[in-house]
Formats: structure tokens, C-alpha cells, sequence
């Protein structure tokens, strides 16, 4: 059965006034579904460009960032613990807010994350709200660039609907997650998502680095990414496009590990009519020889001291039959709960568990990122997992599984060279060689798993 929503229209807020009147709007409401839009695919520097707010009664309010400077009068609504501010998939909203308007929050419920925590396959916004009311969102404009102005009816139709349905689905799934007891576990997770903070920096030259492949490079070759690394944001920024738009990180690692010098061998690294060689070729050979001049240290990864360093051990290989155990432990209480991973133990705590192998509950308390209710939930049951992989597995110096596999294989290896040998001594005879002149017996050294 699919429940009907009354609809009250939308109210698209362009000023001051329009604005206050939002606020009061929604004052009074005990619920408040909240969304946002931003430019992330189209801005050097991503931005807030609509906030959608619902309540239990009247219309959805489309708040313009971009069309009102000063968004102080919403403020209230969002840190008033009497209200709850109900979001779809809450993390990226909650920060970019903070960010850009320096919100504070208290008292939130995320519909996704209660979703996946009662055992609903499809938790995002378009599935809810089909399974719930019947009704098919369309997702035409999910990559718009909502930066641009003016906006479009069809524009304002869709941003009103990612709030419109917010407050009753809260309603619903909370009612949900209370008859299977798991509400106490989704408000630790709400508590969390209220401090999220903006973790976005300035840029950093070194920071190349970090793009996948580059700690394969050569120093020289680093200099060089670095260079290129830099090239590439200064006309990100020029031009206002996010970085990866101008060209992709496989750019830069070509260009590093080939160092091209002049036109030819550009056009030869990058191919036929590239477009970075046809738009950009004189600058990136610019910054090519600069960096290959560059005699300054070669940008390093930077260590990051872990949360719980030195209580909980790293994660190595000699602890991957232990998680390998873990995970099906944990996926058959998936199974049994009928939910996902994250909603019992994900597999980063997983991996710190099998480096720690611990003997009490008490010790999984410093686990980075472990919440309580998992502590609650499953530190007993994850200790005794361990121990009884501890019991299974081979004694000190006792082969595993495999290894007693290995040995087998190099005795039937060993047999079958053996046999080989004894057959060619036969021809041997047969045909009159002499001892000296025999082959020699096959190689039956250690065979390779």
C-alpha cells in the first residue's frame, strides 16, 4: 500500500523578505526535511547553490545561496534540538553548510542510514520513495550545474522534490527501526554526523603523490608530476573547473614517466590531436622543463599517525586468514540480521581485529572508528570468533592447510621424476648407452603453490 502526499506547491526564496518568511514558515514545524545542491562537477571550488526545506505542513521552501547574501536567518532551524533535520544520505549536506554558512546542527535523522539499518536492499532517495509512495523521481538533472542562472521551472521541480518527501519517510522508517530495536545504534550515528567537519585544504603541490601510481615514479619524474600537478590547477582556477576537467591524473603520470621535451615526442606520449597537446602543449612543455630543472626534494608521502597507533597493531599478511574467518563470521550475521555490512562491522574494523587477535571484549574499545553499539552488539561474539580460529588453526611449526597441500603436490612431483628416471634407464639398456651418456633426472626441487 502507497501513501498519498498532500502538495502544497513550492516557494522559490530570492531575498530577504521571502526568507524571513520561509523561517517563520517553519518554525512551528516539529520536522523539517532538509537537502542541498551544489556545483562540485562544474567550480574550481565547490559551493552550496540550494538548500530545500520541508515541513510536516506547507509548501517546500527553495532557498537561493547565490541570490541572498546572507542565509544567517536559518541558522536557528538548523542547531534547535526540538527539531529534527531530516536528510537523505546526511554527510555531504551537514558539511557543506558548515562550510559555506557556517550552520551548526542538532537533532538529525538520515533516512538512508536508517533504511540500511532496518534491512532495506535499496536505500537511496528514488527507491524509498517508490517502495513508499508509489512515486517515480526523475533523475534528469542529478549532474546539473546548479551554479548556473536563472533556474528553470523544470530545475526548481526537481530540486523541491529531494526534500518534499523527507519528513513522512522519517516517520515511516523510524517506526520501522524501532519495532526491530535498532534506533539506539542510529543515534550514535546521528550524533556523529552532527560534528562532521569540512576536511577539504588548500592546494598543495606535493600533493601529487597522492594520485594512484605516483610513488612508482623516480625523483626526477616526481619533480616533474609536481610541476605538471601545479600547471594543471592554475587553469583549473583560471577557468573555474574542478581540476579533474581540465585533464585526468593519467595525464600527468604519462607526461612524468615519459618526460617529452619538444612537440614531437609530446604528440608521441599523448597521441594524434590530444587535446591537452592541441590546447595546452606549449604550457605543459613549459612546465615539463621546469621540473625536469627542478632540483628541490621530490614531494613524499606523508604518514598519517593512525587513531590507535600503538594499542592496535597494523594490519600485515600474517593476518589475512584471521579476516578472511572474520568475514564470513560477519557475513553470516548479515545473513541473520538481514542487513548490510556497515550496519554490523566493516572490514577496516574487521582488519584491526585480526591484527589485535584479542582475548577480551575490553580490547576492541580502541579501535579506530568502532562504535559503541557494535561494542555492544558483537565485541563478545567478535572475541570469541577469534578464538575459535585459534583453535582450528595448525599448531606452532604444524603446516596449514596449504602448505600441506604444497608438500603433497612436491611428493607427487618427486614420484613422478623418480618413475621418469627409472623409465629412461630401461631405453638406456635397451639401446646400449653407456652410464655416462644418461640424461640427467628431472629437476624435483620445490614446486611453487
Amino acid at each position: 500500500m502507497t501513501i498519498e502526499l498532500a502538495d502544497h506547491g513550492y516557494v522559490y526564496v530570492t531575498d530577504a523578505s521571502a526568507l524571513q518568511r520561509a523561517v517563520e514558515g517553519l518554525s512551528s514545524s516539529r520536522i523539517i526535511g532538509v537537502d542541498t545542491e551544489s556545483d562540485s562537477f562544474f567550480s574550481y571550488k565547490e559551493s552550496c547553490c540550494l538548500i530545500q526545506l520541508t515541513g510536516e505542513e506547507g509548501p517546500d521552501y527553495i532557498v537561493d545561496p547565490l541570490l541572498l547574501h546572507d542565509l544567517s536567518p536559518l541558522a536557528p532551524l538548523m542547531s534547535d534540538p526540538r527539531i529534527v533535520k531530516v536528510f537523505q544520505g546526511a554527510d555531504f549536506d551537514i558539511v557543506s553548510m558548515k562550510r559555506d554558512f557556517g550552520f551548526q546542527f542538532e537533532t538529525i535523522f538520515d533516512t538512508m542510514l536508517a533504511a540500511q539499518a532496518i534491512g532495506h536492499e535499496r536505500f537511496g532517495l528514488f527507491d524509498l520513495v517508490q517502495h513508499f509512495f508509489g512515486v517515480t523521481l526523475n533523475k534528469k538533472y542529478q549532474r546539473h550545474d546548479w551554479s548556473s542562472r536563472p533556474l528553470r521551472e523544470e530545475h526548481l521541480e526537481y530540486a523541491r522534490l529531494d526534500s518534499h518527501f523527507l519528513p513522512t519517510l522519517k516517520n515511516l522508517l523510524e517506526a520501522e527501526a524501532q519495532a526491530k530495536g535498532r534506533m539506539e545504534m542510529l543515534n550514535e550515528e546521528f550524533g556523529l554526523l552532527e560534528t562532521r567537519e569540512w576536511t577539504g585544504r588548500d592546494f598543495n603541490p606535493n600533493d601529487c603523490i597522492r594520485m594512484k601510481g605516483a610513488s612508482s615514479l623516480q625523483p626526477e619524474q616526481l619533480r616533474v608530476l609536481r610541476s605538471l600537478y601545479t600547471l594543471r590547477d592554475s587553469i583549473a582556477k583560471q577557468k573555474n573547473r574542478p581540476p579533474f576537467k581540465v585533464w585526468g591524473n593519467d595525464v600527468c603520470l604519462k607526461l612524468a614517466r615519459e618526460l617529452p621535451t619538444d612537440r614531437d615526442s609530446l604528440k608521441k606520449a599523448l597521441g594524434e590531436g590530444h587535446f591537452v597537446g592541441r590546447r595546452y602543449g606549449n604550457d605543459v612543455l613549459e612546465a615539463l622543463q621546469t621540473g625536469i630543472a627542478d632540483t628541490s626534494p621530490p614531494p613524499v608521502p606523508v604518514k598519517v599517525k593512525r587513531k590507535g597507533a600503538g594499542v592496535v597493531p597494523p594490519f600485515s599478511r600474517d593476518d589475512e586468514p584471521l579476516l578472511s574467518h572474520l568475514k564470513k563470521w560477519r557475513n553470516k550475521r548479515m545473513e541473520e540480521e538481514g542487513v548490510g555490512a556497515g550496519m554490523v562491522v566493516n572490514n577496516n574494523i574487521l582488519k584491526s581485529v585480526a591484527a589485535l587477535r584479542p582475548t577480551a571484549a575490553s580490547q576492541l574499545s580502541p579501535i579506530p572508528d568502532i562504535r559503541n553499539w557494535q561494542l555492544e552488539a558483537y565485541a563478545d561474539l567478535l572475541v570469541e570468533a577469534v578464538a575459535a580460529w585459534k583453535d582450528k588453526k595448525p599448531a606452532e611449526g604444524e603446516p596449514s592447510g596449504s602448505g600441506r597441500r604444497r608438500r603433497r603436490r612436491r611428493r607427487k612431483k618427486t614420484k613422478a621424476g623418480l618413475e621418469a628416471d627409472t623409465e629412461d634407464s630401461s631405453i638406456q639398456s635397451v639401446s646400449n648407452n653407456p652410464p655416462s651418456e644418461a640424461p640427467e633426472p628431472p629437476d624435483n626441487g620445490p614446486v611453487d603453490a
